[in-house]
């Protein structure tokens, strides 16, 4: 990893197409092929975006929530919290501590010569193991079955004949065992009828509607194949701003208003308080920190301070700028939730969400996610036309609670070998036999963007930027020509011809 002190959007935008993430002002890269858990870049085309079944039935949940107050599912959400789930749609990756901190503040260093570089101002899975005891041990008194299972009726002195063990049939031969109420845990109530299996309810719902399909379409003169064809050429799939801009009651029952601050802006200082609140109880009830882990100082470093400077665009770009942002989501003037977002020249890239766990029931992740992506495509009709790309953070395949970021149609996963986008549906076989794969097929193509002579690595030395063969020059006994080797080829020859390595 890497300090950033300061970072134009378009150079951490380079930087994310090369498998960087940040936290705060610290910048990581996972060293793929080494890690027990490979962390692939996953991006979701916001302009193409399709709503799954689930996305749809969360999007209607906070619908009917809004207009009517009704708090339906909360019970599943409430046991899904109590599992200790951060909920599916927390679309980033916990917070990193770094273990080295930065020797030097240089966010406010300005050189003494004009800069030539590009400066616009812009988890390990959880493990469960089961022990052998873990199981439930069942284990039934035989007295009751042998005085029921076993009774013999003598027909004559030489045919006896056996009784089965099947309470209804002993009810029967045997007078006596009527009305007899069964103790608890012994078998079903005899005097009840006996229920059907859900799958069997399923199953006649099925065949029931299918029945009244086909007389519909007999009805109409028309065969079963040909009505449903009939009815998907004009049946036309809704836009998530369809359920999102569904008519509410004259009079409903909450209010939800979503607000895009810019981090350190006087409205962002202004809820603040508000925000911290939100965060700690976050992450003492969903990840269960103590306070100290979650004091204010370690939510201003990873979550407020950040090395992107503003970048307002002459044309074809968000209103806002590009930069750091909290989106807010007030719920009857209360904040609920925030999704910490990085506004780049092609993307939003989700740093982190946190909520109020009293509304989990609400699926605030998830909510949130496809917000985050509805403003993604409303950020392109105001005429940034490159802006189509939402970035989730990272894909862990190896760790099942994290694959449901493939949900999100159609996403595209990063090649650690060769850094180019690759759909995602061919990558999961791959990632299905190695945890750690190559994802570009085509032995061919190579990263390209790491050719470079290290003597063109920008540096800043006594606040002024030189090449590294200067600095060579000026410092002949240093040897940090492996470790300048190493930067170059993991930022990339794009990232270091434009920002300064610092070198003291």
């Amino acid at each position: 990893g890497m300090w950033a002190h300061k970072l134009s959007v378009q150079d951490y935008q380079d930087l994310i197409d090369r498998g960087w993430r940040r936290s705060g002002k610290y910048c990581y890269k996972p060293t793929m092929n080494k890690t027990c858990c490979p962390q692939y870049t996953i991006k979701c085309n916001a302009l193409e975006f399709k709503l799954s079944k689930s996305q749809k039935k969360v999007l209607k949940r906070m619908q009917r929530y809004l207009a009517y107050g009704d708090v339906k599912g909360s019970s599943e959400d409430k046991k899904h919290l109590e599992n200790g789930s951060s909920e599916g749609g927390e679309n980033c990756s916990q917070l990193i501590h770094p273990a080295v901190l930065p020797k030097h503040d240089l966010s406010n260093v300005t050189l003494t010569q004009p800069s030539k570089a590009k400066t616009n101002s812009d988890s390990n899975p959880i493990k469960t193991n089961k022990g052998e005891g873990d199981g439930l041990n069942i284990s039934s008194s035989k007295s009751h079955e042998e005085d029921l299972g076993n009774e013999a009726i003598t027909t004559d002195e030489s045919n006896r004949v056996q009784l089965p063990k099947n309470n209804r049939e002993n009810t029967i031969l045997n007078p006596k065992l009527e009305n007899k109420t069964p103790k608890p845990g012994i078998g079903a109530d005899l005097n009840r009828p006996s229920q059907k299996k859900a799958k069997d309810i399923r199953q006649e719902r099925r065949e029931a509607k299918l029945a009244a399909k086909l007389q519909d379409a007999e009805l109409r003169g028309e065969t079963l194949m040909e009505s449903e064809a009939k009815k998907n050429k004009n049946n036309i799939s809704k836009s998530i701003e369809d359920f999102l801009d569904e008519p509410m009651p004259a009079k409903p029952s909450h209010k939800l208003e979503l607000r895009l601050v810019r981090v350190n802006s006087s409205a962002f200082k202004a809820t603040f308080n508000d925000a911290y609140k939100v965060f700690k109880k976050y992450q003492m009830t969903i990840h269960k920190e103590n306070e100290e882990e979650c004091e204010r100082s370690s939510y201003i470093n990873f979550l407020v301070d950040g090395p992107l400077a503003m970048w307002y665009p002459r044309r074809g770009g968000p209103t806002e700028g590009f930069g750091s942002f909290h989106q807010q989501y007030w719920l009857d003037d209360k904040l609920i939730a925030v999704g910490v977002l990085d506004v780049l020249p092609q993307c939003i890239s989700s740093v982190y969400l946190f909520y109020d766990p009293d509304f989990a029931f609400l699926s605030l992740g998830t909510y949130a996610s496809l917000r985050e992506t509805a403003l993604v495509r409303e950020i392109h009709r105001q005429g940034a036309l490159d802006f189509k790309w939402y970035y989730m953070g990272f894909y862990i395949h190896s760790c099942p609670k994290m694959r449901y970021k493939g949900q999100y149609t159609p996403s595209y996963l990063l090649c650690p070998d060769t850094y180019t986008w690759q759909p995602i549906e061919p990558c999961i076989p791959l990632l299905d036999a190695s945890k750690f794969a190559r994802l570009n097929q085509d032995q061919n193509v190579k990263d390209e963007n790491c050719k470079m002579d290290i003597s063109k690595v920008l540096c800043l030395y006594q606040r002024e930027e030189i090449l590294y063969h200067q600095y060579a020059i000026l410092n002949p006994e240093s040897e940090d020509q492996q470790e300048v080797r190493e930067y170059s080829n993991l930022v990339g020859s794009k990232c270091a011809q434009s920002m300064l390595l610092y070198r003291s």
